[in-house]
Formats: C-alpha cells, sequence, structure tokens
C-alpha cells in the first residue's frame, strides 16, 4: 500500500470549530486543588473505582500526611461491561462493612451520578439501569461521589501537580484511549468538555473516515472519529486492510515505521493538538507556566507519539502552557482523582449542575 502523507502543520478551521455548540459542555463541581491537597493530610482511607470501556479498577487508599497511598488494588477486565454488575455489588457491600467513602470515575456521560449514555459499556449500562436506574447513589447510597473519568483524571492530576510544587490556575486535561475526551478545571469549575465530537475538518481526515460521530444524533464524522485508539485508529486500519489489530500492535508497528500505522497515529497526534489549542482558546487559558495540558490514556504510552504531540504544540500559536503526560504524575491519575474526591466531596456546594462556558 503506498501512502502520500501531507498533513498540514496548522488548521485554524479545526481551531475555530471549538468556539462553537459542537463542543458539548457540563459544569461537574467546584474544585480547588490547592484546597484539595491540604485535604490530603488528615488520615483516612477510600475507596476508588476507575470503571473504563475494557476494566474496571478497584484500589483501597490511605490518605494522610499529604499523601496518597494504594493500599490494594483490583482489576476486573471485561467486554462491553460483562460481569461489571455483580463486582461492583460485592464493593458496595464492602465499603458499608468497612465505612470508606467511594469516589467513582465512569466513563460514561452523567446527569448528577445516573449514567445517561454510554458508548463502550453496553451490558453493564443495560443490567445497572434495570437493578439500580442507572444511578450509582441507588448502589452506594449516601457515600459516594461519582463523575465523568476526564473530571477525575482532572482533577487527580491538578492535585497531584500542586503537590509537586507547581502553581496551577488552568487545567486541560484529554484522555485519547478506546474514545477521547475532556475536560477544563477554570476559575475553580471542573467542566466535562466533548472534544471528541467536534466535527473533523477534511485536511485531518487523510484516509477519508466515513463513520459518523452518532452521538445525540450528530451525522458527522468527528474528531474522535481519526483520533482514539479503537473509535478512530483501530477502526481505520480494518477499512483500509480489511484485517483487525488491536492498538497495542499497531502502537509498535508505528514505533516500528508501518507506513500505514504511521499516518493513522500521526493524523491523531496532530488533531489532538488541535483540540488542545482549540478548548485551551476557547476558555481563555493565561499564557503562563501556570496553564498546563495534561494528556491521558493509551495512545500516551507510546513514547514516539507523546514526541510528535508535543512537536506538534509547539507550531500551534495555543496560549504557552506545560506540558504532561499523566504518565509522569502516576499509574492512573483517574483512580487517584476519585479517591481524592472522595474526600473533597464533603466540601459544601462542591455539585454544581449547569452548563459550562
Amino acid at each position: 500500500m503506498r501512502l502520500e502523507k501531507s498533513l498540514p502543520s496548522h488548521i485554524p478551521e479545526q481551531i475555530a470549530l471549538y468556539q462553537t455548540e459542537h463542543l458539548l459542555t457540563q459544569a461537574v463541581c467546584r474544585f480547588d486543588p490547592v484546597r484539595a491537597a491540604s485535604y490530603l493530610r488528615a488520615h483516612r482511607n477510600v475507596m476508588a473505582l476507575d470503571i473504563g470501556g475494557d476494566k474496571l479498577r478497584c484500589a483501597t487508599y490511605a490518605i494522610g500526611d499529604g499523601k496518597l497511598t494504594k493500599l490494594e488494588e483490583r482489576v476486573l477486565r471485561s467486554t462491553k461491561g460483562t460481569g461489571y454488575l455483580p463486582f461492583l455489588d460485592r464493593l458496595a457491600a464492602e465499603a458499608v462493612a468497612k465505612d470508606l467513602p467511594v469516589g467513582i470515575s465512569s466513563a460514561t456521560k452523567l446527569a448528577g451520578s445516573i449514567i445517561q449514555r454510554t458508548v463502550n459499556l453496553p451490558v453493564f449500562f443495560e443490567e445497572f439501569r434495570e437493578r439500580y436506574g442507572a444511578d450509582y447513589e441507588n448502589l452506594f447510597p449516601g457515600r459516594s461521589f461519582v463523575c465523568n473519568d476526564t473530571i477525575a483524571g482532572i482533577c487527580g492530576s491538578s492535585t497531584i501537580v500542586v503537590l509537586q510544587g507547581h502553581a496551577v490556575r488552568d487545567v486541560a486535561f484529554f484522555i485519547c484511549a478506546s474514545g477521547m475526551g475532556a475536560s477544563v478545571l477554570k476559575d475553580h469549575t471542573s467542566i466535562h468538555v466533548e472534544a471528541g465530537h467536534v466535527p473533523v475538518v477534511d485536511r485531518l481526515n487523510p484516509l477519508g473516515q466515513t463513520r459518523q460521530c452518532g452521538v445525540e444524533g450528530k451525522d458527522y464524522v468527528c474528531v474522535e472519529r481519526v483520533t482514539a485508539a479503537r473509535a478512530g485508529i483501530e477502526e481505520l486500519y480494518r477499512q483500509q486492510t480489511g484485517k483487525a489489530r488491536d492498538g497495542i500492535t499497531l502502537g509498535k508497528m508505528y514505533a516500528a515505521g508501518d507506513a500505514l500505522a504511521t499516518i493513522l497515529y500521526e493524523t491523531s497526534a496532530l488533531a489532538i493538538a488541535h483540540a488542545a489549542e482549540g478548548v485551551m482558546d476557547r476558555y481563555e487559558f493565561a499564557d503562563s507556566e501556570t496553564s498546563v495540558a495534561v494528556f491521558h490514556g493509551g495512545n500516551f504510552e507510546i513514547e514516539k507519539y507523546r514526541d510528535t504531540v508535543r512537536n506538534n504544540l509547539t507550531r500551534l500559536t495555543r496560549p504557552r502552557s506545560r506540558v504532561v503526560f499523566s504518565r509522569d504524575l502516576s499509574d492512573n491519575v483517574c483512580l487517584d482523582g476519585a479517591a481524592i474526591l472522595a474526600v473533597y466531596s464533603d466540601e459544601p456546594d462542591s455539585r454544581v449542575d449547569e452548563s459550562g462556558h
């Protein structure tokens, strides 16, 4: 297969799309990472859950002296969330028996504690809806704080950056794994930002992806369809070759210089850099080291991909910011963020329910 790679370095019309109504947003909770860091001084244990598309992680943390210490971690691997609900039933009973507050990072669209939609967890969603009304509060009554995984990630990563001694003003958080998502921390409000469901311009779709977004009836090809590992890269590879390859295999092919894998990952890296500029510009990030862009997820486990994203960001006109890869902060900032929110959710008026702009 002969491929001509001619990706542009800067596409203003893609960045402009992040200033439109296509960027679905939802303010979730008030959060101050400096205050959150101070909450880690008091000693207590908490349970944290990270409910993702292909695995569910549960960890018990000891909090105290300004540190998060993971005591144990359990992992349930799954397809489409099969087996998640019985596992969560056991964890809920354990939380009651041990009197543990619970923080939950859920890779779903939420309204408060209720799942509204999901792409990767249809089996779990159906079972959870039938037994608990898709409401985490019914499963963990009176002891849990649940949020989208991008919100848990931004709360966890921003707190860790503060604990490392860095000043933080504005933070953007991007997940690029099975799907693509984002969040923003602005004026001490965490905002879920669906950066993956913005239309993608033709110049960022060199292989002609035609599969539509589908979220809330969107009938265009979105950024996620060329950027995320499963929804974009794996799907496009299958379209081009008729063969199925998982992200781990394709990442190794990219690192080895395979032509098709290269254009797939370099398109993805350019698209997520444009998403970062578009989001930071929309939320008027300060041109300062106190502005932080955090990148998380399976794509960023590939060193060549991380280098490409960083190089792309240096060529864009975004506000200057500190670029951080979550793997350099923790092995799972979403799980850490869930643990922090289990404590921080005691803050009065921590939850908000309004659109973020």
